[in-house]
């Protein structure tokens, strides 16, 4: 077994970084750029396995990905004219990835062909019966072959017309812009109407903004009404970007952000992220506000956001907070609650639930092994902060209560459930507490450098 260790820092530290590319960014700039009929170029591309396996579906339909060497950060897809459409059943698979998932099945609805999508294991049991909901009502035909609402699917292509369907809203926003974004092609667009609460609202906004970047037009109700206007420019853009005047450039990664913000607030520090600001589309920079409720300084700058420790002889403080906007920064803060001082309470995490892996319940197995009290409902986490005391502290307490919680005999060994962004938000613990990471590479799902970068601190 492959095991990561993380020591505490032995000081202070003040660090300014340049993240790669944001994989939200990245991806919908694909699905635009394969959709727009003209060769795009990206620049700053994140370098996620995520992002990897949404441009082998752009290849493995036949469009041309090209990149200057294999190592770099730019990107261009253009179509390959005169390549008609398979004959045959084409295979199309993402992996563990719910956001190419997603993505890739309302694309495939606008695309010559029969296509089969399938994902692995665990995208094999998450939602998708929403969208596919969603893009029936638009003419699409699409046949499940495994467990209802899921992946494996086979899709009849070009099959998806224009005109008005109904999503709910609180499953995954991530379905919204995959209608959105391929609304333009069809003949009058495609207007969607939310029931209920959107949940993750930023990513929908990302959404709008990189389609605009391809000249493609979203009217809009606040966040129960969108209407994807069909294109009318298709040609006028081909290098991607505004206007034709140059390449696409993806900005830095706000989730990835919040894992070297959670590291200043809980080892003592100053951490700058270049590229950010707090007016950024990206939801998850409004981590450093609720790291500001907590005791936290922000630090701002022209082209540059950060966050410095609480002051010195001051503890963190509990929060409560809802989280249903940024649910990718939830373990990160649960992390980081774990050594405030008192009871947060985290809400709006229904969504965790049906990520790549029930992260609520990973949350609490994981911190109940550093001696930290949870409890938790189906979209909320409360976490009994250990303030200034040790694990080992909180667990002989707890013992004392009558806890099954026992001091720790050996170095804790965080399991990561395969599961990214579990890796990542331990690692700050790691900055107070010694610990292992189970099977760390699994980072390299949305941030394959991510320990590089942790290094520095």
């Amino acid at each position: 077994m492959n095991l990561r260790l993380i020591t505490p820092v032995s000081k202070p530290f003040d660090v300014r970084l340049e993240l790669p590319g944001s994989k939200s960014f990245s991806n919908r700039a694909l699905v635009c750029a394969a959709l727009s009929g003209v060769p795009c170029t990206i620049q700053n591309l994140s370098p996620a396995d995520d992002t990897g396996l949404m441009l082998n579906v752009l290849a493995n339909l036949g469009l041309s990905v090209r990149r200057p060497n294999p190592l770099s950060k730019e990107v261009t897809v253009a179509p390959q004219p005169g390549l008609p459409p398979s004959p045959y059943r084409v295979q199309i698979y993402t992996g563990p990835a719910g956001t190419v998932t997603r993505f890739t099945a309302a694309l495939l609805t606008v695309l010559p062909g029969q296509f089969l999508l399938d994902g692995n294991e665990r995208m094999r049991e998450r939602p998708m019966g929403e969208l596919i909901g969603a893009l029936r009502q638009l003419g699409a035909q699409i046949t499940e072959k495994g467990k209802p609402g899921c992946v494996p699917l086979e899709i009849e292509g070009a099959s998806l017309r224009g005109g008005k369907c109904r999503l709910r809203g609180d499953v995954s926003s991530q379905f919204l812009s995959a209608l959105l974004m391929v609304g333009p092609t069809r003949a009058g667009g495609i207007e969607i109407e939310i029931e209920g609460e959107l949940a993750s609202k930023p990513y929908a906004d990302i959404t709008i903004e990189v389609m605009s970047a391809f000249g493609l037009e979203v009217e809009r109700d606040g966040y129960r009404r969108f209407h994807a206007l069909e294109s009318r420019n298709a040609g006028l853009r081909p290098a991607g970007g505004r206007d034709g005047r140059g390449p696409y450039v993806c900005p830095p990664d706000g989730t990835a952000a919040s894992y070297f913000w959670g590291a200043a607030a809980v080892a003592g520090g100053k951490c700058v992220i270049d590229g950010l600001t707090r007016q950024d589309v990206q939801g998850d920079v409004k981590f450093v506000e609720l790291l500001g409720q907590m005791g936290c300084e922000i630090l701002e700058f022209p082209n540059g956001l950060g966050v410095g420790a609480v002051p010195s002889g001051r503890l963190l403080q509990a929060i409560e907070a809802d989280l249903s906007a940024l649910p990718d920064c939830a373990q990160t803060l649960a992390v980081v609650c774990a050594f405030a001082e008192g009871t947060s309470r985290l809400t709006g995490l229904a969504t965790l639930r049906v990520k790549e892996t029930d992260r609520i319940a990973a949350l609490q197995a994981e911190l109940a092994k550093l001696g930290v009290v949870t409890r938790a409902g189906p979209d909320w986490l409360e976490i009994d902060g250990l303030g200034n005391r040790s694990p080992e502290q909180s667990a002989k307490q707890t013992n004392r209560r009558g806890s099954t919680a026992s001091p720790r005999s050996r170095r804790v060994v965080i399991h990561t459930y395969d599961d990214h962004r579990m890796a990542m938000s331990f690692a700050i613990a790691g900055l107070r507490v010694p610990l292992e990471i189970e099977h760390p590479e699994c980072v390299s799902k949305s941030f394959p450098t991510f320990w590089e970068y942790w290094e520095r601190l």
